[in-house]
């Protein structure tokens, strides 16, 4: 950027006062006097004058670089001007100046001479009048004519005296006139430029820039609909957290990932428990808005840890449509599951409707559910594999037979029954389950959902009628709170023993991993059940 110098003169507007009131009403006057010379000092009149001596200056150019600007309560005005070139500048204030100045003192000579012009005339024709009526009455008139000529001689010499009066006033006036304008201060080159100011560019450029950037923040957090952490959450749907489940997977080198969500499913397990002792809840079934954020995982490591606590617990694949739980626990995927027991339920309920036919709460129920509950290896726990996936798993859900195989579940010997369903967005089976089923948890992935979607979930536990019992974040990426559980689980794991009825197995029992989506369990593997960190 090029600098720019400036060059100021200062001008004083002298006025003349003395004692009696015309002087003092004229001091008063004289600040509007001064702001009228300063405008009339920059006025198009005296530019084009300056720029007759400098030929490659335009009055446009010329009305750009001048300013004026009066001092308060001061007979003083200031001539500014800007210019790339310092000595340029504080020639052209002074030339500005000076034109000025002289401009002025010329027009008051004018001025006053005219003046004078006008009191010389009024002077000699009273001169005139007063010496003809002299003659008059030197060659004798009569009396009465006489004391006419008289009274007009004493009025006629009473005005030439004011005249006279006034002719010496104007003589002074012009007088003082001539020092009117005087440069109390000319311009020199300025030494340093005005601009570019580094100082002030350069807090005007941080504050603009935070202004900016802070409204950058804005827009984008306004149309950033992410759903981020347990914030965004708490704000959008009124679901208690239950758990945070790590993204093991972004944390290679940590020696304890597996711990860490540990910690994470005990947290898990803690309220859940707790919840189904106040509530005297059951049953619960874990879904999701969307497929593939962990929800089956979820539901597994929730079943484990469960049935690690000593309770019997029981997992059923509800999800008809694509189900994973064989996979992960290992069975075949011929195995006889879910499906196999609502067609059962189905039969029974067709052959329950005909007139000879019993009523359908049979006590003890003749319809066993042990051909579709397979065993694991980790005690305590069994599984209900998803079975064939039938054609119409929305009306089967619906149906009587689902009615008939809760009631069946009432008699059967598990503590703890996890439920596995499919995501809630675009299917109806979870929101057909969730009505039926004593408590919901819902698993939220940050990566994958937004919250108008958050808020469509909430929409349909909601209209369903569903208790929702809290939420599970999955996928959260490891920080420090992560680490201090590592910490805590790496102390408390050689210690820890799993509640059970008769506090039996539980050194078996503790050292079960956890699953992962890539991992099996295997009927023929000792005892051991891989790592299955929630994806």
């Amino acid at each position: 950027m090029t600098p720019v110098y400036r060059s100021s003169v200062i001008v004083q507007v002298v006025v003349h006062a003395g004692v009696d009131q015309s002087d003092i009403n004229a001091l008063l006057a004289s600040n509007q006097l001064v702001q009228t010379e300063a405008q009339l000092a920059t006025s198009d009149p005296i530019l084009l004058e300056v720029t007759k001596h400098h030929p490659a200056l335009t009055m446009a150019q010329l009305r750009m670089m001048v300013s004026s600007e009066t001092r308060i309560n001061t007979q003083l005005f200031v001539l500014n001007v800007q210019s790339t070139n310092a000595k340029e500048a504080a020639d052209l204030a002074n030339e500005i100046a000076g034109v000025f100045i002289q401009q002025q003192e010329q027009s008051h000579q004018k001025e006053n001479q005219k003046q004078e012009q006008e009191l010389q005339q009024k002077i000699s024709g009273i001169s005139h009048q007063i010496e003809k009526i002299k003659l008059q009455l030197m060659h004798g008139v009569q009396a009465t004519e006489k004391d006419n000529l008289e009274n007009q001689l004493i009025m006629l010499q009473q005005h030439n005296s004011q005249w006279q009066s006034a002719l010496s006033q104007l003589d002074v006036t012009q007088t003082q006139s001539s020092d009117f304008l005087l440069i109390v201060q000319a311009a020199q080159p300025a030494t340093e430029p005005i601009q570019p100011d580094i100082w002030l560019n350069t807090g005007g450029g941080l504050g603009v820039g935070c202004l900016l950037g802070c409204l950058l923040i804005i827009i984008v957090d306004y149309l950033d609909q992410r759903v981020r952490n347990i914030n965004d959450i708490q704000r959008l749907v009124d679901w208690p957290l239950l758990a945070m489940i790590w993204d093991i997977a972004e944390q290679k080198h940590h020696p304890q990932s597996s711990d860490v969500n540990g910690e994470a499913y005990r947290s898990l397990r803690t309220s859940v428990t707790f919840v189904a002792n106040t509530s005297q809840l059951r049953t619960f079934l874990v879904t999701s808005a969307f497929q593939d954020e962990g929800k089956s995982t979820i539901a597994a490591n929730l079943a484990i840890y469960m049935a690690m606590a000593g309770k019997n617990t029981l997992l059923i694949d509800a999800d008809l449509r694509s189900p994973v739980l064989h996979e992960k626990f290992g069975l075949e995927a011929d195995k006889p599951g879910f499906s196999n027991a609502l067609l059962a339920c189905t039969m029974f309920a067709n052959r329950a409707s005909l007139p000879h036919a019993h009523p359908i709460n049979l006590v003890p129920p003749i319809i066993s559910l042990n051909p579709f509950i397979h065993t694991v290896n980790i005690p305590n726990l069994r599984v209900m594999p998803s079975g064939p996936l039938p054609p119409n798993p929305s009306e089967l859900l619906a149906s009587k037979a689902m009615q008939r195989f809760l009631q069946l579940l009432d008699h059967y010997g598990a503590e703890i029954i996890v439920f596995d369903s499919t995501p809630l967005l675009g299917l109806s089976e979870a929101t057909t389950l969730a009505h039926k089923i004593d408590g919901t948890i819902v698993v939220i992935d940050t990566k994958q959902i937004h919250q108008a979607q958050l808020r469509q979930a909430h929409t349909i536990l909601t209209q369903a009628n569903a208790h929702v019992i809290g939420c599970v974040l999955n996928k959260q990426k490891i920080g420090r709170s992560a680490a201090h559980s590592s910490y805590y689980t790496t102390y408390h794991h050689s210690n820890e023993q799993t509640y059970t009825r008769d506090n039996e197995q539980s050194e078996e029992v503790s050292h079960i991993p956890l699953l992962n989506q890539s991992s099996t369990l295997d009927a023929q593997s000792e005892m051991q059940t891989p790592t299955i960190p929630l994806q």
